[in-house]
C-alpha cells in the first residue's frame, strides 16, 4: 500500500481511483465494511485502483481543540489496519484552517477532481465536509453528476441495533467495557507507543517494566490488566499497570508493562499493548514490599490466564485435526 502525505505527492497510478473518505479513527468494523464495498465497486467499474483519503490531525483538534476526542489509533495504527483492508493507497491530508475553509464545492473541485481525477467516491451516510460541515451525501451526489464521477453513500453498520462508531467505542473504553469493544473493532482494544525510561521501580522490585507515555490517546480506566504486548513483531504475554503509581506519589499517567518472559533492552522501541482482561483497580500500598507481593499475585493470575488460553487453543486444534482425519479419504488404506 502506498502511504501518501499531501495531495501533491499522489502517484499517477492512483489518479482516477475509486476513493473512500473519512477520519477512520480506530478503523472499526464500520470502516472495514466501507473498504470491502470499495473493493467490490472498484472491480465492477473496471478494476479501478482504490484509495483511502483521511485527515491528520483529527479535524476537531484543529477546529475545537478543547473538546477534541481522544484518538483511538495514531496514524501508524490507522495505516496498519487500513493496509489490511487491501487498498492500493492511503492519502493523508493535513487538516488545517485553510483546508477547513474550503466550501463543499471547492473541496470537490480542487481535491477530488483537479488533483485526483476520481472516478468514484464512497462515503458513509453521515459524512460531512466543507466549511461548517455544509456538504453531505446529497451535495456530493450533485457534484458527481455535474463533474463526472459516481457517488455512493453507504448505510452505517449496526451491532445489536446500535451504530458501530468511533464515538461509541470511546465511551465503552472509558467505561472499561473492553469485552464490548472487541466486536466493534473486530479485534481487542490496544495502545501503541514508544518505550521510554521510567523510574525503574519495577526493576528494583524484581518486576521490570516497559514504560509507555499515553499522550492524547484513548485509554481505559486506571488499573491492572492482563495484556499481550507486541515487540519486534512478536506477541508476548504480559501484565500491565495503567495509572500514576499512588504508592510512590507519582502524578503522570503511564502504562507500565511487565513481560512474562525476559526480552532484553527495549528502550525506544515501539510497543503495541493489547488489553485482554482487567484484574483490579490501581491502589496505594503501605510500602514497596506490599506492592511487590501484590504484583507477584497479579503475575500468577496472568500466567494462569495464558496457560488456560493455550490449553483451549490446543484442544481446539486437536478437535480440528481429529475432524480432518475422520473425514479423510481412507479408500487407499
Amino acid at each position: 500500500m502506498h502511504i501518501i502525505r499531501g495531495i501533491k505527492n499522489v502517484p499517477p497510478q492512483l489518479r482516477g481511483a475509486a476513493v473512500v473518505i473519512g477520519n477512520f479513527d480506530g478503523v472499526h468494523r464500520g470502516h472495514q465494511a466501507l473498504m470491502h464495498t470499495l473493493h467490490q465497486w472498484a472491480t465492477e467499474l473496471g478494476n479501478l485502483p482504490t484509495l483511502v483519503i483521511t485527515f491528520e490531525p483529527h479535524p476537531q483538534k484543529v477546529l475545537n481543540h478543547a473538546s477534541a476526542p481522544e484518538r483511538i489509533t495514531g496514524l501508524r495504527g490507522k495505516a496498519r489496519w487500513i493496509e489490511q483492508g487491501g487498498v492500493d493507497g492511503l492519502l493523508v491530508l493535513r487538516f488545517s484552517h485553510p483546508l477547513a475553509a474550503l466550501t463543499p464545492e471547492q473541496f470537490v473541485r480542487q481535491i477530488l477532481v483537479e488533483a485526483l481525477a476520481v472516478r468514484a467516491v464512497l462515503v458513509g451516510e453521515n459524512f460531512r465536509f466543507g466549511a461548517g460541515g455544509k456538504g453531505d451525501c446529497t451535495t456530493l451526489c450533485a457534484s458527481g453528476t455535474a463533474l463526472g464521477f459516481e457517488v455512493s453513500c453507504q448505510s452505517l453498520l449496526l451491532d445489536d441495533n446500535q451504530v458501530v462508531s468511533s464515538t461509541r467505542i470511546r465511551e465503552l473504553v472509558k467505561q472499561g467495557q473492553l469485552a464490548a469493544v472487541e466486536p466493534l473493532l473486530g479485534r481487542p482494544f490496544e495502545i501503541e507507543g514508544r518505550i521510554s525510561h521510567g523510574e525503574q521501580r519495577g526493576r528494583a522490585l524484581g518486576f521490570p517494566t516497559a514504560n509507555l507515555c499515553l499522550a492524547d490517546f484513548l485509554y481505559p480506566p486506571p488499573g491492572v490488566y492482563i495484556v499481550e504486548s507486541q515487540i519486534q513483531g512478536e506477541w508476548l504475554p504480559a501484565v500491565a499497570n495503567l495509572g500514576r503509581n499512588p504508592t510512590f506519589g507519582s502524578q503522570q499517567l503511564h502504562l507500565e508493562v511487565h513481560l512474562l518472559a525476559a526480552c532484553g533492552d527495549l528502550y525506544h522501541q515501539v510497543m503495541r499493548v493489547r488489553f485482554l482482561q482487567r484484574l483490579r483497580d490501581e491502589k496505594r500500598f503501605a510500602d514497596g514490599a506490599a506492592l511487590k507481593r501484590q504484583i507477584g499475585l497479579d503475575v500468577q493470575q496472568a500466567e494462569k490466564f495464558f496457560d488456560q488460553r493455550r490449553g483451549e487453543r490446543t484442544a481446539s486444534l486437536s478437535t480440528v485435526t481429529t475432524a480432518t482425519v475422520s473425514g479423510a479419504d481412507t479408500h487407499g488404506l
